[in-house]
């Protein structure tokens, strides 16, 4: 059984995610994406594992997750590598779901706008919903 590209993207880009070089402006694009993720009932979900693929130009997808905390809120940086070029506006087109692995049992999918410089990336709010 052979990996999925969007995972090992995800797992690199997890596993990475605390090196980004925000000094180097070569065609990468920036974000933040912060959301919850809650049941139906509107009571938080803990410790949710949270999962973002994206997709800009190319068809190709890249990935990372996120966990979130004891009151369900998640934020991370999305760092696109310059081979993943966005769509006009600069944007990606994004699917967030929770569990990262498995079934998910919420997903949504959404715009993000990206910046190619680090200091001015936008934040992108996400609300998913467990039934």
């Amino acid at each position: 059984m052979r990996p999925h590209p969007a995972l090992l993207a995800a797992v690199l880009l997890t596993a990475c995610g605390s090196l980004v070089d925000t000094k180097d402006t070569s065609g990468r694009h920036y974000a933040i994406v912060r959301g919850t993720v809650t049941r139906a009932s509107g009571a938080p979900v803990a410790n949710a594992q949270v999962g973002i693929s994206c997709v800009g130009v190319a068809s190709d997808p890249f990935g990372l997750t996120v966990d979130a905390n004891t009151n369900g809120a998640f934020e991370t940086d999305v760092y696109a590598p310059s081979a993943f070029a966005p769509l006009p506006g600069p944007t990606y087109v994004c699917r967030v779901l929770t569990p990262y692995t498995g079934i998910p049992q919420a997903q949504r999918s959404v715009t993000i706008s990206v910046s190619p410089d680090f200091k001015t990336r936008p934040v992108n709010a996400v609300a998913l919903v467990v039934p």
